[in-house]
């Protein structure tokens, strides 16, 4: 009889804690696992009681002094829905951790639309960004919430007709150069809905916006677009310290470059539709040019994936750090074919907690877009990894997607990538818009793969096969339509795609159709060849080496952890050494760059010029401008708006051209109120001068401009700064700056 009881009492413990003995891990490394209905880290662990409810026992780990955590109104401890989400689509699938999430961040989107029915972007954060709601609106929010993100696109419109830049470095645009995600959004917002009268508003401000950057943007010779790479906009956190806004709009940036490329691609496809066949082939010929100015300025065959961006003042150079949202860009637009997409999901250091922002690291950098993943930059990256069938780099932007926002009851906008603790960052927001739409994106995108057309939808799922299962999707409303769609197994090979119970024999849903539809899919239960991940430590690139001149030599200190140290002329590697003083060999622009013991290198020093001086021709503004105060000269959207000044050169050749500026109209990191000119020669537009912001009211602070190359013949010539309508900037009313010197040097 005590045998029985004891028999009984163990299966008595097994029937009550048989789900957590047995639970299926679904996901685990050294930092965390999801099993079975749990997120555990460590002490901190999450349990999901229903895809409405979960509790959690996490608690932030750091605290960076960010006023906002004192009023943060999310309940660490529980969530429940509160909101009634009837209205959008309703998910089933495997486990409760998915469904929750789904829920959870359901509720989060409708509580960041405001009354104004503008979508807000943060918590802590009002207003409407432009790259956060596009970026948003493109990962989820078209298909959830059509006309808030209608209404949120329309918002950041110019009185130009423009798309308007966020404020930023420098006095934004062109520092900052990413507005024309705005187009990826409202393309997109195009292809859900299907309106004509909403692709006839965006068509002309597209086609401005575009017109303006291909003037001020764009580099012909490297083929690549100019400004500050997109979202990462906190200046020392993905550039040298010594960079300028000046030298961020020199810089030419993988992610930004290909938001323009996909924007072009879109511009070809409206304008097809708009009956204008040879501005469709005009713009689709600038976007191959963008492709081709990728793949040849910025592949690193040796590494794998493309470089961060070219770097520089008079001569760029390839800054070989991974930046991941450009990586998973790549691979998204199509520009990175799929053996380099195959290439890029395999090479890029992933971590523990998730894939970090860039690669390696900066150590004198404290953690935000440093040391930090970003979930909606992951939701990119688990796309590009499902496009790219790798499932294990899949399935860990998945874990890392549902980790951040099961343990801590909402999707944050960042976390410390080395901990996992969204307290440690600058500065962070629970119910972060592009998170929110990240975390949302997993189901219609990935698990469901769907994609929208002109014509209509496309899938193609990809489920990892530890979560094989039966998923359902209902209420899911598109244009005139609305379906239910069940899907069974795993992969993302399709084995039967029926619509309405007829067997297809392609995997989409045309526009055209109407009223309740029936969509059902089955996998093909095959698991993808294997790509594999690289997992790494995280890891830190040595800090930049700071050069002085001493007559005809270079000296700086030792830098931490660097082993060999490159002088580079001109933007070229001369010479590698172990010392840390160089005898300079010849006329040109120096920089020095240290190496660690894995061969990658520091940023370029700041650079240190050694020009003959016959070769610098120096001209005092004041003596050719209309209206001077005896010192220097004012240029405003309606004073000196045309500088001429006659130039004598002496030999052919290339000569980088900058000015002597000050522009006191704000600090380097927020307003809108960068100067811009056009540079012409002899009349003809050959490039832009920018004179970004330096400080506010600081018009004694003066600083060079952005530089131009330009090839002159022997002779006269005509040089002339000009304002123009196409280099309006943001704030449409201050566009002002001082004026001292005309620099010109003769570089090759």
């Amino acid at each position: 009889m005590m045998y029985c009881k004891s028999l009984l009492s163990i299966a008595l413990v097994f029937l009550c804690v048989g789900t957590e003995v047995f639970a299926q891990s679904y996901y685990k490394n050294k930092s965390y696992q999801w099993k079975g209905n749990e997120m555990i880290q460590g002490k901190w662990k999450a349990r999901v009681l229903s895809p409405t409810e979960i509790t959690s026992n996490y608690v932030r780990q750091m605290s960076d002094g960010f006023m906002g955590w004192d009023n943060d109104p999310i309940n660490r401890q529980h969530w429940t829905l509160s909101r009634d989400i009837s209205s959008l689509p309703v998910y089933t699938g495997p486990t409760l951790m998915e469904q929750a999430n789904y829920n959870l961040s359901l509720q989060e989107s409708l509580e960041a639309i405001e009354p104004d029915s503008t979508f807000r972007t943060g918590v802590f954060w009002g207003g409407v960004w432009t790259r956060d709601v596009s970026y948003s609106i493109l990962h989820a929010l078209a298909q959830l919430h059509p006309e808030v993100s209608k209404t949120s696109l329309l918002a950041k419109i110019n009185a130009n007709n423009r798309i308007i830049q966020d404020t930023g470095t420098g006095g934004a645009w062109p520092c900052s150069t990413d507005r024309t995600t705005w187009i990826l959004a409202a393309w997109e917002l195009y292809k859900v809905t299907g309106e004509k009268e909403w692709l006839d508003r965006i068509y002309p401000v597209i086609r401005n916006t575009v017109e303006d950057d291909r003037i001020v943007a764009y580099d012909p010779v490297t083929k690549l677009m100019r400004g500050e790479t997109s979202y990462l906009d906190w200046r020392e956190q993905e550039y040298p310290v010594w960079m300028q806004p000046n030298d961020i709009y020199q810089s030419e940036a993988l992610g930004t470059t290909l938001v323009h490329y996909q924007s072009l691609r879109i511009l070809s496809d409206i304008c097809r539709l708009e009956g204008q066949p040879r501005e469709a082939t005009k713009y689709a010929q600038w976007a191959s040019d963008l492709a081709e100015g990728i793949n040849r300025q910025l592949w690193q065959e040796e590494r794998g994936y493309y470089g961060i961006y070219l770097y520089g003042r008079r001569h760029l150079m390839l800054h070989p750090q991974s930046e991941t949202l450009g990586e998973a860009l790549a691979i998204l637009f199509g520009v990175a074919d799929e053996e380099r997409a195959r290439r890029i999901t395999a090479s890029v250091a992933n971590l523990p907690f998730g894939t970090p922002c860039i690669y390696p690291n900066l150590a004198d950098q404290v953690p935000y877009h440093n040391d930090a993943t970003w979930p909606f930059v992951q939701g990119y990256w688990m796309r590009a990894n499902a496009k790219a069938g790798n499932e294990e780099g899949l399935m860990h932007s998945i874990a890392s997607i549902y980790r951040g926002a099961t343990l801590w009851l909402s999707n944050q906008e960042n976390y410390v990538i080395w901990n996992g603790d969204y307290g440690g960052t600058q500065i962070n927001s629970p119910r972060q818009l592009w998170s929110v739409a990240a975390n949302l994106a997993v189901v219609p995108a990935i698990y469901f793969g769907m994609q929208y057309e002109v014509e209509g939808i496309r899938f193609a799922p990809f489920v990892p096969q530890v979560l094989k299962g039966n998923r359902s999707l209902s209420n899911f409303k598109y244009r005139k339509a609305v379906l239910s769609i069940r899907m069974s197994g795993f992969g993302n090979r399709i084995k039967r795609f029926c619509l309405d119970g007829q067997e297809m024999n392609q995997p989409f849903f045309p526009a055209e159709l109407e009223g309740a539809h029936t969509v059902e899919i089955e996998l093909a239960n095959v698991q993808p060849a294997k790509i594999g991940v690289t997992y790494a430590d995280n890891a830190y690139q040595p800090n930049t080496p700071v050069l002085k001149l001493n007559d005809n030599q270079l000296v700086w200190q030792p830098v931490e952890g660097a082993v060999t140290y490159q002088v580079l002329r001109d933007g070229k590697v001369m010479d590698t050494l172990s010392g840390t003083v160089y005898t300079l060999n010849g006329r040109g622009e120096y920089q020095v760059q240290a190496v660690d013991a894995v061969g990658f290198p520091s940023f370029a020093s700041e650079p240190i010029y050694y020009d003959a001086p016959e070769e610098v021709q120096l001209y005092e503004v004041k003596e050719y401008a209309q209206s001077h105060d005896g010192r220097s000269v004012r240029i405003t959207r309606n004073e000196n708006i045309l500088v001429t000044i006659p130039l004598e050169i002496a030999e052919e050749g290339m000569y980088a051209i900058d000015w002597c500026y000050a522009n006191g109209n704000g600090p380097i990191n927020t307003e809108n109120k960068c100067a811009t000119r056009l540079l012409k020669v002899d009349g003809e537009t050959v490039g832009i001068s920018v004179f970004a912001q330096r400080g506010v009211n600081e018009w004694d602070n003066w600083g060079w401009s952005s530089v131009e190359s330009v090839m002159l013949k022997a002779g006269r010539h005509t040089l002339t700064l000009e304002f123009a309508d196409c280099v309006e900037n943001m704030n449409m009313v201050e566009n002002k700056a001082l004026l001292k010197q005309l620099r010109i040097v003769k570089i090759h």
